[in-house]
C-alpha cells in the first residue's frame, strides 16, 4: 500500500461527508486506504463513514488524545506514507493526495510534508486575511525545510518556529520515520513537537501549496481567549517561548494589532462592507488572543490551583478530552485565588519570594529588555571565590568504594556529535567500575533531572537506571574524578575542588572555532587550568602537552557496526561524497568547491553529492546531489555509493573517515598530525591542504579504478580492527592512573 489516510473523528456532521466524497474522489497513481478513528460520535457521523469504503475504529471518547489516536490509526494502516487530515478539512482539488506524495519523494530524507489551507468562503474577513498571510511564508512552490543553521535554529526561537510549523489538518509522514519518532501523548501541539523532532533528528520536511484543502472557521469571539490560550499554553511547552514575558507588553501588542486592523478594514483596497461591526469585532477578538496568550504562556509558572481553573474553565483541548464537566466543581473552590491571581501581577511573587511594586517594575523592566548583554552572556569566567571546597569527611567517607566520576557537560540536542563520542565512555566506562553523573552546565529546557533522563534514554540510548542525570551544577556532590567536556564547562570544574583529580575530555583543538578574539582566548585559556587531559587522538594529546604543559593521554576512534556495515555500489557512475558545512569554517567548504569544479571538469559525468548542510543557495555548475543533513540510518548506504569522500578538517580529524571506511568507501584526507595519528597512506587518499595536489590526487584515483580499489580494501580492513570496548578500556587505565597518583598528595589539602 502506498498511502494510508487517517481521520480521527467526532461529531463531524455534514462537513465529514465533503471530507470523504473528495478522499476517495482522488485521480492518483497511488495505491491507498482510508482509516477513520471515532472516539463516541453521538450524531450521523459513524453512518455517514459507512456511506464510504473506510475501515472504522471506534474508541472511547475517554482514549481520545490529539498525538495518541493518530498514532492508533497510524499503526493500522500499511502505508510507506501517512497522510492524516481532520474531519473539517476539505481536500481542496483531486489531485491534493498525488501532489503531496510526490512532493515527499523530491529529495534524500525528507519525512514529513504539510500542505496549505484555504479560507472556506464565508470565513470571516479577519481570518482570511490572517491565513493567506501564514501561508505566504512559505512560498508559492514546493520548498523543503532543515535545520540549515544550527546555531540560529537553537538561538533564534522565532526561526525556530517557523522551521517547525507543521499542521495535521493537512500533512503527510514518511512510515519509517514515524516508526521511529511516533507522535508524542500531549494534548496539543502533537504536530509541532513531531516536526521539531525529526528536524534535531536531521530529517527535512517539505511543503506542499499544491496539496490544498479548505480549512478555516468562524469562530465567536470568547472563544479566541480560550484557543489563544491552548496555542500559546503549547507553543510554550514546545519552544519555551512566550509572546508576553511580562504583563506590561500586553497592552502595547493590543494597541499594534488594533492599529493594523484598523487599517485593513478601512482601506478601499479592500472593500469591506459593514466596517464599523468588523471594528468592533476585531478591537474585542485582539484583547481576548492577547490575553489568551499571556496565559498559556505563563501556565506553568501559575500555581496549582489555578492551573486546575484554567484547564476545566478555559481549555478546549482539556474539556474535548475529559469532557466540560470534569473537573469544574473542585476548580470552582478556586475562583477566589483565581481572581487575586487576575489582579496581581504574578511578577509581584518570584520564585516564592514577595517583592514590593518597585522590585516587580524592575523585574519586568528587566524582562522587556532586549538589549545584548555581553557580561551575563560571559560571566561564567570571571572567578569570584566561590569555590566548592575540597572535603576531607567526602573523601574518607568513600575511600576504597566504587570510582565515582562526575561529567560536567553542555546542554544536549538530537543527536549531537560531541555528546554521542561523552555518552559512548560514559556507558563503557559504567561497565567497566565506574559510577557515573552527569551534571549539565545549564539546564536550558530541561525543567527536572527526569526529563533529561527521559531524553538521554531516546534520544542517546542510555540506561540511565545506574547512571545518575542532574540538570543543576549546585547538585553536584564528591567524585573521585570531574570531568569537563567542553571549554565553557572547563570553567565550572575549575570552580568545583571536592574531588581527587580534574580531567578534560578533549576532542578537538576549540579554540579554532572562533576567529582569535574573546571566545578565542577563553577556549585557549582553559587548557591552562591544571586538568590531566584525555584527547580524542595523539595530535591533540602532543599539542595540549607540548603547548600548555598539560598531562595528558589519549583515545583513538572506532565506529557505531550497527550504523555502518560495508554497502555494494550499485552501478558504474564516477560519484564522490563532499562533506559540506559552510558555516562550519574549519571543515573548507571553499576549499573543496573549488577543488569539485576542477575535478568535475576532467572526469565526464563526475556526481558529486554534497551532505551536512543545505548548498542550494550556492552556485554549482556541476552535476551533483544536494542531500543536505542525512540521518544516521541512511549514511552507510550514501558513502557506498560513492568512489570516494572528500573529508576536509582545519583542526581535529572526525569519525567520519572511519565510518567511510567501513561503509565500503575510500577516504579522502588532509596530511598533517592532525588526521595522522589515524589515517594513512595505506587506508586512505592523504593530500596535501594544496588545491592542485588534491585535484590530482582524486582525478587520478577516479581513472585508476584498480588502485582505489586496493585503498577501499585497506579501508575496510583497518576499520574492522577498530572497537570502541579497546578505546574505553585506554580511558579507564587513564583516569584510574590520574586519581592515583592525585591521590598521594591528598594530605595536602587537609
Amino acid at each position: 500500500m502506498d498511502v494510508s489516510v487517517v481521520i480521527p473523528t467526532k461529531n463531524g456532521g455534514e462537513r465529514l461527508d465533503e471530507v470523504l466524497a473528495a478522499v476517495f474522489g482522488q485521480k492518483t497513481k497511488y495505491e491507498y486506504e482510508v482509516i477513520c478513528v471515532d472516539s463516541g460520535s453521538t450524531d450521523r457521523t459513524l453512518e455517514i463513514l459507512h456511506k464510504y469504503p473506510c475501515r472504522v475504529y471506534e474508541i472511547p471518547p475517554e482514549e481520545f488524545g490529539h498525538g495518541r489516536t493518530r498514532n492508533y490509526g497510524a499503526g493500522m494502516g500499511t502505508g510507506t506514507y501517512i497522510m492524516f487530515l481532520t474531519q473539517d478539512a476539505v481536500p481542496a482539488n483531486e489531485h491534493w493526495m498525488e501532489a503531496m506524495i510526490d512532493a515527499m519523494q523530491m529529495e534524500y530524507g525528507i519525512a514529513g510534508g504539510f500542505g496549505i489551507h484555504y479560507p472556506y468562503p464565508d470565513c470571516n474577513v479577519l481570518d482570511q486575511r490572517d491565513l493567506k498571510r501564514h501561508f505566504q511564508n512559505f512560498g508559492e512552490e514546493n520548498r523543503v525545510f532543515f535545520i540549515d543553521d544550527e546555531e540560529r535554529y537553537y538561538r533564534d526561537q522565532g526561526y525556530q518556529q517557523y522551521l517547525a510549523f507543521f499542521s495535521d489538518n493537512n500533512s503527510c509522514l514518511k512510515r519509517s520515520v514515524w516508526e521511529k519518532i511516533p507522535y508524542q501523548d500531549v494534548d496539543f501541539a502533537e504536530d509541532q513537537i513531531w516536526a521539531r523532532q525529526i528536524l534535531e533528528a536531521g530529517y527535512k520536511k517539505v511543503y506542499c501549496p499544491y496539496s490544498a484543502v479548505y480549512h478555516s472557521h468562524n469562530y465567536p469571539l470568547k472563544t479566541y481567549f480560550r484557543r489563544y490560550f491552548d496555542e500559546f499554553k503549547g507553543i510554550y511547552r514546545v519552544y519555551r517561548w512566550k509572546m508576553f514575558p511580562a504583563g506590561k507588553g500586553i497592552l502595547r501588542q493590543i494597541l499594534a494589532m488594533d492599529r493594523q486592523d484598523i487599517r485593513y478594514i478601512l482601506s478601499r483596497e479592500n472593500n469591506i462592507p459593514h466596517k464599523l461591526r468588523w471594528l468592533h469585532y476585531a478591537l474585542v477578538r485582539n484583547r481576548y488572543r492577547c490575553f489568551g496568550a499571556y496565559l498559556g504562556g505563563a501556565y506553568t509558572e501559575l500555581p496549582q490551583m489555578i492551573r486546575d481553573y484554567l484547564d476545566t474553565h478555559i481549555s478546549q483541548q482539556y474539556q474535548q478530552i475529559n469532557g466540560k464537566k470534569k473537573g469544574r466543581s473542585m476548580a470552582k473552590k478556586n475562583w477566589k485565588e483565581f481572581i487575586k491571581w487576575l489582579l496581581l501581577n504574578p511578577e509581584f511573587n518570584r520564585a516564592g519570594e514577595p517583592q514590593s511594586v518597585r522590585q516587580a517594575i524592575e523585574t519586568a523592566a528587566a524582562a522587556a529588555d532586549n538589549r545584548i548583554d555581553v557580561c551575563s552572556s560571559y560571566e561564567f569566567v570571571v572567578d569570584r571565590d566561590s569555590h566548592i571546597p575540597f572535603s576531607m569527611e567526602d573523601y574518607e567517607k568513600h575511600k576504597g568504594q566504587k570510582p565515582i566520576l562526575n561529567w560536567v557537560i553542555p546542554e544536549p540536542g538530537i543527536g549531537g556529535g560531541g555528546h554521542i563520542n561523552i555518552f559512548r565512555f560514559v556507558t563503557r566506562l559504567q561497565k567497566l567500575g565506574f559510577h557515573n553523573r552527569i551534571y549539565l552546565m545549564y539546564p536550558g529546557q530541561f525543567t527536572s533531572d527526569k526529563k533529561c533522563e527521559q531524553f538521554l534514554e531516546k534520544y542517546y540510548e542510555i540506561d540511565c537506571s545506574d547512571i545518575e542525570v542532574h540538570v543543576h551544577l549546585a547538585d553536584m556532590e564528591y567524585a573521585h574524578g570531574v570531568i569537563a567536556t567542553s571549554w565553557q564547562t572547563a570553567y565550572a570544574v575549575k570552580r568545583f575542588d571536592n574531588t581527587i583529580s580534574k580531567f578534560y575530555f578533549v576532542q578537538d583543538y576549540e579554540p579554532l572555532f572562533f576567529p582569535v578574539g574573546s571566545e578565542y582566548t577563553f577556549a585557549e585559556n582553559t587548557y591552562r587550568f591544571g586538568f590531566r587531559g584525555i584527547t580524542a587522538g595523539d595530535w591533540l594529546k602532543d599539542k595540549l602537552h607540548e603547548e600548555f604543559g598539560m598531562t595528558t593521554d589519549s583515545f583513538s576512534f572506532s565506529y557505531d557496526r550497527e550504523l555502518y556495515l560495508p554497502g555494494k555500489k550499485r552501478d558504474d557512475k564516477n560519484r564522490v561524497f563532499f562533506y559540506a558545512r559552510p558555516y562550519t569554517a574549519r571543515r573548507a567548504f571553499e576549499f573543496g568547491m573549488v577543488v569539485l569544479t576542477e575535478v568535475a571538469k576532467r572526469i565526464p559525468k563526475l556526481e558529486v553529492v554534497f551532505a551536512g548542510e543545505d548548498i542550494s543557495k550556492y552556485k554549482i555548475d556541476f552535476k551533483h546531489v544536494n542531500a543536505g543533513i542525512v540521518p544516521l540510518s541512511e549514511l552507510s548506504d550514501l558513502y557506498a555509493q560513492c568512489d570516494m569522500c572528500l573529508v576536509l578538517s582545519n583542526t581535529n580529524l572526525s569519525l567520519l573517515p572511519l565510518e567511510v571506511m567501513a561503509s565500503n568507501s575510500v577516504a579522502v584526507c588532509t596530511k598533517g598530525a592532525n588526521s595522522e595519528w589515524l589515517v594513512n597512506d595505506e587506508n586512505s587518499i592523504m593530500v596535501d591542504f594544496e588545491v592542485n595536489d588534491v585535484i590530482e590526487k582524486m582525478v587520478y584515483y577516479l581513472e585508476h579504478k584498480d588502485e582505489l580499489e586496493k585503498k577501499r580494501q585497506k579501508g575496510l580492513e583497518f576499520a574492522a580492527t577498530t572497537s570502541w570496548d579497546t578505546e574505553a578500556q585506554k580511558v579507564r587505565e587513564a583516569l584510574l592512573r590520574g586519581i592515583s597518583d592525585d591521590e598521594k598528595n591528598i594530605s595536602v589539602r587537609r
